[in-house]
C-alpha cells in the first residue's frame, strides 16, 4: 500500500513505532518522525479536526473520527488506508489544476492495534474558510457561491466524490480563489455516477441551510440559484 507512493513523489521511512511518508524533494521533513508528542503548535485555525502550525508555512491536521461514535473511537484508526487514499486523490486533483493544499508529509504512530495519523500540508496564506467569509455581509456573496458551484462541478467532472463536502471545507485565499480541503473522505472514480453527484450537491446545500438557520450567515433569497448557476446542471 505504501510502496506505490514513490511515483507520487513521496519517500517512506520507519523509526520504532512511527512511519513517516514525506515529500522526497524535502528531505528535512524526515526529522518529523523523531518528534515526541503532537506535531506543530496549537493554532487558532478552525477545522473539523485539531489543527496545528509548523512554522513558517505548514499546517498539521490530526485525523479524528466523526459520526455517532466519534467520542469512543476518537483518533484511533485500524488502518492508514484512508490517508493513503487522501494522498492519491490530492495528487490527482492537483494534476487536474484543482486548488487543494499540497500534502507534504503524513506521520503514522502505531498505538497497539491502532494508528494515530497526522497530515502535514502546505499553509495557504491569508486564507479563510467559506463559512467565516460569508458571516459578514458582502457584495460578492452570490459570486462566491457561484464559484463554489463551479469548483464542485469541476471536481465531479474528473470523477472525484468528497463525502464530507460542506462550506467549511472550501477555503478562500487572498485572491478569492477557492481551495478544496480535507480529502480523507474523498474518493476517485473513472466517472462519477449521477446519484453521487446529486448526494454531494445536496449535502453542500444542506450545510448552507444549516448555517443560515443558525443565523451565522445571511444570504439573499436566491442563494441556491447562484450556487446551481455555477454548478451548471439541474440534478434535481
Amino acid at each position: 500500500m505504501l510502496s506505490d507512493l514513490t511515483e507520487l513523489g513521496y519517500t517512506t521511512c520507519r523509526e520504532n513505532n512511527t512511519t513517516l511518508i514525506y515529500r522526497s524533494s524535502m528531505s528535512d521533513l524526515k526529522n518529523l518522525a523523531g518528534i515526541k508528542g503532537p506535531l506543530g503548535k496549537r493554532s487558532s485555525l478552525n477545522g473539523r479536526s485539531p489543527i496545528g502550525i509548523i512554522e513558517p508555512d505548514m499546517v498539521v491536521r490530526t485525523l479524528m473520527h466523526g459520526g455517532l461514535f466519534r467520542h469512543i473511537t476518537g483518533k484511533n484508526f485500524l488502518s492508514p488506508a484512508r490517508t493513503i487514499r487522501e494522498l492519491k486523490v490530492s495528487a490527482y486533483l492537483s494534476s487536474k489544476a484543482i486548488p487543494t493544499p499540497e500534502i507534504l508529509a503524513v506521520r503514522l504512530l502505531k498505538k497497539g492495534l491502532f494508528y494515530h495519523i497526522e497530515v502535514v500540508s502546505r499553509l495557504v496564506p491569508e486564507s479563510t474558510d467559506l463559512l467565516i467569509y460569508l458571516e459578514a455581509p458582502r457584495d460578492d456573496s452570490m459570486e462566491m457561491l457561484e464559484n463554489a458551484g463551479r469548483l464542485i462541478r469541476r471536481v465531479h467532472s474528473i470523477g472525484v466524490y468528497h463525502a464530507d463536502l460542506h462550506i467549511k471545507n472550501l477555503l478562500l485565499d487572498r485572491s478569492k480563489t477557492l481551495w478544496l480541503l480535507d480529502l480523507d473522505k474523498a474518493y476517485q472514480f473513472d466517472a462519477l455516477p449521477g446519484f453521487l453527484r446529486w448526494i454531494n450537491v445536496r449535502r453542500f446545500i444542506r450545510s448552507l441551510k444549516k448555517w443560515l438557520g443558525k443565523g451565522r450567515i445571511h444570504l439573499s433569497h436566491d442563494w441556491k440559484g447562484s450556487f446551481m448557476k455555477g454548478y451548471g446542471e439541474d440534478i434535481g
